[in-house]
């Protein structure tokens, strides 16, 4: 797994973005069994998570302030963000593809923070790995949707003709939008080799833009995981 050090620093948050080979449940064997579900609809909902196991139905978030509780995400080219209070006492995690961060589940999540009287500055986040603006192809109407909303430098956006930044556009949003430490891997979902093998074969992640045509839905993905440890 991938740990971010912008969140190892926060004192008692168990988290790590896997791989596609990565076996999450050992990994997290107190609490994989019960993690809380989300049905994923590249919406902007954020569900409260009040319990282990609970399921969130259809949600491109969820956040908790109940240790033991842990929040998955499951993605093959969308953008995993994990977050953590500054003081390790509430965690969240977002699904941000880009319809998803098109249509704002950053700000909906610190909009749903300043109602609760918090502050986005408290938290920091990790953007885990992504289709990177080096393979991250969409249509040009993706991409004015995002120009139509989002003061973003073009550069940022698309550093490539209809190359997708994601991760750098999600990364911009949490800067707009206030939040403290942050951190994102730059590892593409879509390129980045495994390099177990000497000769270079294989992907260390899934990707759905890559594997469309052979992937099993559901199952060919990789797990984003965070959790307040029991204290």
């Amino acid at each position: 797994m991938l740990i971010s050090p912008v969140l190892q620093r926060i004192a008692g948050i168990d988290h790590g973005f896997g791989s596609r080979d990565d076996d999450m449940a050992a990994s997290f064997p107190a609490t994989w069994a019960t993690r809380a579900v989300q049905h994923e609809r590249h919406g902007t909902r954020i569900a409260m998570v009040k319990q282990p196991g609970e399921d969130c139905g259809e949600a491109d978030g969820m956040f908790t302030e109940r240790p033991h509780v842990l929040l998955t995400i499951a993605t093959a080219d969308c953008a995993p963000v994990l977050l953590t209070r500054h003081d390790g006492a509430a965690v969240a995690a977002l699904h941000a593809g880009w319809r998803g961060a098109c249509d704002g589940i950053v700000d909906a999540f610190a909009a749903m923070l300043a109602a609760r009287g918090e502050s986005p500055a408290e938290w920091h986040a990790a953007i885990g790995p992504t289709a990177g603006a080096c393979c991250y192809e969409v249509s040009d109407e993706v991409i004015d949707a995002f120009r139509a909303r989002y003061a973003i430098a073009p550069q940022l956006l698309t550093p490539r003709p209809r190359r997708l930044n994601l991760a750098g556009v999600v990364r911009w949003q949490l800067e707009q939008a206030g939040f403290g430490a942050l951190w994102s891997s730059g590892a593409c979902t879509m390129c980045t080799a495994d390099r177990r093998h000497a000769d270079g074969a294989g992907f260390t992640y899934h990707s759905y833009r890559r594997d469309r045509e052979t992937r099993l839905p559901g199952v060919d993905v990789q797990w984003s995981a965070i959790a307040i440890a029991p204290r």
